[in-house]
């Protein structure tokens, strides 16, 4: 989850500053290209701008980032906003008058376009992101434990808030809770509720720092069971008086949410340098290498045997939701593609097919499923459905994999526990490596195995 309050508000305020910059220099471009009579009044104009803005910001700070109510009040707050920095612009402007008087009508001009295309923007994102909501097969289905106050609460800001990501299914009834038609059940029915209703997040309503102890050092079932089932688990307590420096504490509108299994990629800063990196390497592959070889591939594949370039199979992805995973098809056309894992010497196999999943080449189009945000360029590897379902059932731990997006390589991969699972304990060695990766993630260990993933012949051992 990872809702940090001044992470989001230091991103915020950069998307605000590149924006106000890329509007002052559209006009002075556009409108005012004659109005400089020396280029250092841009500068100085630009100057102003960035500094009565970050100024504004201080001044009418967002205290609370998730609401309980809809666009309106958001609305209110940067509206206002918008008028403290005209505000400080006309009085910053003012205290340059006598050196760049003549760029009144710029400063002013540049200034208004920049105050309505931010509240068009937002009221556009707001209205965008509220309608692909519920549409969107990537938002996690919320279940909460607890029919309280504090959890009718988190109800209403999950609701007003599809940022978030995710999507109120019910309650389960705890104790002596009102029981309504949002209850699923009861506490004791969690996991076939979870089941049933294809849950992906819960959370638990407990009322103080003490039950929070016992919580994480006498009853970790409720934990456990949640990491069997693949669900994020996150606590609520009635009470604010947690201690930050022994928790992770996060704040929904004053609510606080308690993470119990942090990994870093709950963090947004993390989401978001390792979405770059996927997108920047995926384009560069996409570009300078399948741009030529995808071609040649597809007629080798074509002239090998008879069927479509690609193979096209739903795998498991973060969340446990399912998305068209591509490959190059290394095999002939059959029945048991979705059910069989490929073995060594494995009859269905075409020639070209031996060649391109030696050399890994068969893996190339899942660039393509990176750019979509199916998966990233180094993650959990995905597995077939069905495999998926057997698996769950083996390891217990197992669908821990799908916290993170899976990827085309991955730790477990240069590790050599790849291709074909005929033994339970590859598979399970496969899961710890992996869950190693999930709870320790960097950036340079991405890059460390790509680099390992292309000149480490460990990584190419065993057929898929």
């Amino acid at each position: 989850m990872r809702t940090r309050e001044n992470e989001l508000q230091n991103i915020s305020v950069v998307i605000d500053l590149i924006f106000i910059n890329l509007i002052f220099a559209l006009c002075a471009l556009l409108l005012f290209k004659n109005a400089f009579i020396v280029r250092e009044h841009f500068y100085l104009s630009l100057l102003i701008s960035n500094f009565s803005w970050i100024l504004a910001f201080v001044l009418i700070r967002k205290r609370v980032i998730f609401r309980k109510k809809g666009f309106r009040v958001r609305f209110k707050r940067i509206f206002n906003r918008s008028l403290m920095f005209l505000v400080l612009m006309t009085f910053n402007t003012v205290l340059f008058i006598s050196i760049v008087g003549y760029l009144w009508g710029y400063i002013l001009v540049s200034s208004i376009i920049f105050i309505v295309g931010k509240l068009g923007v937002n009221f556009l994102f707001f209205v965008t992101v509220k309608y692909f909501h519920l549409k969107n097969k990537r938002v996690k289905r919320t279940l909460l434990v607890g029919n309280n106050r504090t959890m009718n609460k988190v109800e209403k800001i999950i609701k007003s808030n599809p940022i978030l990501n995710y999507m109120f299914i019910g309650y389960i009834s705890d104790n002596n809770d009102v029981i309504s038609e949002l209850t699923l059940g009861a506490r004791n029915e969690l996991q076939k509720v979870i089941l049933e209703n294809r849950i992906q997040v819960v959370f638990v309503a407990i009322q103080n720092a003490d039950a929070l102890k016992s919580c994480y050092t006498l009853n970790n079932d409720l934990l456990d069971t949640c990491n069997r089932l693949g669900v994020r688990l996150f606590y609520v307590p009635e009470e604010n008086n947690v201690d930050k420096d022994e928790y992770d504490v996060e704040y929904l509108n004053k609510v606080t949410i308690i993470n119990p299994q942090l990994i870093p990629m709950d963090s947004i800063e993390n989401q978001i340098k390792k979405r770059i990196f996927d997108v920047v390497f995926s384009t560069i592959i996409i570009t300078f290498v399948l741009s030529w070889l995808y071609p040649i591939i597809a007629l080798l594949i074509k002239l090998s045997s008879k069927g479509p370039v690609l193979f096209v199979q739903q795998r498991t992805g973060v969340n446990k939701v399912t998305f068209d995973c591509y490959k190059f098809r290394s095999m002939a056309v059959n029945v048991d593609a979705d059910k069989k894992q490929a073995s060594n010497n494995d009859p269905r196999i075409t020639k070209i097919g031996k060649f391109i999943r030696k050399s890994n080449i068969d893996e190339l189009p899942q660039f393509f499923n990176v750019l979509k945000g199916d998966m990233s360029v180094v993650g959990p590897r995905p597995h077939m459905l069905a495999r998926t379902e057997e698996y769950t059932k083996l390891i217990d731990d197992y669908l821990v994999r799908h916290y993170v997006k899976p990827g085309i390589t991955g730790w477990a991969q240069v590790e050599g526990f790849r291709g074909e699972t005929e033994q339970l304990w590859k598979m399970e060695k496969r899961v710890e490596l992996d869950k190693e990766y999930i709870n320790n993630w960097s950036l340079d260990w991405d890059i460390a195995i790509i680099w390992r993933t292309i000149f480490k012949m460990k990584a190419f051992r065993n057929a898929k």
